[in-house]
């Protein structure tokens, strides 16, 4: 009776069957529970799905918070490496180098000039050291290295780059052979650090009693600039290794620097926009710069 019903739902039933029992009402009745049961599992499993997502964006979260705060620690180191190159070592570098200028104008003895010279020499060649490792720093970790390039008469520009390395060369030659009929659009100090990378590798590497030859051309709408040397071919294992930093030489493996200087030479050519390559054969050893002057700048 319904007291009982009543007695029964508040025990937890959830349906009665009656008698006599009658076969379809009990197999409907039957699916009804079943479609439950089933649904309860597929809620279950959705919920533990839920879980184990969570659980992830959680995991990821975290993971997210440890990188970013690496990213910022990098930054920061970064900061201050550049920051110690900057000026923790300029500083007295340029107090060796000011020093030595006001030591050359003493009355001293040939022995005492020659040491003059030394340091003079010592301190311009730490500085290139410094601005190569800079530039390192920047490309790999900041932003690159940056141009701003503006049409400028080229020739100039190379003229004072080669005017500088005979002055530190004064035993080598270096051939110009310039065709530059028009402007070029390029960042007039990178673009000497460039060519005065090449030339330096050129008369590092190159036979002495040949010169080394620049040449420069504007044909069309590009710029094409070379440099080659006499001397010993560059083997085939360190030409696929060329442009890679802190690669030396393996010609002549004893020559001073930091490798840094034809990596450096090929991340101001893409900065610009162009590419620089190189080969190397038993007669010489050339490095052409190529700069399509219509197209803006790769970054």
């Amino acid at each position: 009776d319904g007291r009982r019903r009543f007695r029964g739902y508040e025990a937890g039933a959830v349906d009665f069957i009656q008698k006599p029992i009658e076969p379809d009402v009990l197999r409907s009745k039957a699916n009804v529970f079943f479609e439950l049961h089933r649904q309860r599992q597929q809620l279950a499993a959705q919920r533990d799905q839920l879980e184990a997502h969570a659980q992830a964006l959680q995991a990821l979260e975290q993971l997210t918070r440890r990188e970013l705060l690496h990213e910022q620690e990098t930054a920061r180191l970064r900061e201050q490496f550049i920051a110690v190159l900057g000026h923790d070592l300029r500083n007295p570098l340029a107090s060796i180098g000011g020093a030595a200028r006001l030591l050359r104008k003493e009355s001293l003895s040939e022995r005492g000039r020659h040491v003059i010279q030394l340091m003079e020499a010592s301190a311009v060649r730490m500085a290139g050291l410094i601005d190569d490792v800079m530039d390192f720093a920047r490309g790999r970790l900041g932003g690159g290295i940056v141009v701003e390039r503006r049409p400028h008469d080229l020739e100039p520009i190379l003229r004072q780059v080669v005017e500088e390395l005979e002055a530190s060369h004064p035993d080598r030659r270096i051939e110009c052979d310039f065709q530059l009929t028009a402007p070029a659009p390029v960042d007039p100090g990178r673009l000497s650090q460039l060519v005065s990378n090449l030339l330096a590798n050129a008369l590092t590497y190159g036979t002495e009693e040949a010169p080394v030859r620049l040449a420069a051309a504007v044909t069309g709408e590009r710029l094409t600039l070379s440099v080659a040397n006499s001397g010993p071919p560059i083997p085939p294992a360190a030409m696929q290794r060329l442009f890679q930093p802190f690669v030396r030489g393996e010609v002549q493996p004893s020559q001073g620097g930091l490798g840094l200087g034809l990596h450096i030479a090929s991340e101001i050519a893409r900065a610009h926009g162009g590419e620089l390559s190189a080969s190397s054969c038993p007669q010489e050893t050339r490095f052409t710069f190529t700069l399509p002057l219509t197209d803006p700048p790769r970054l």
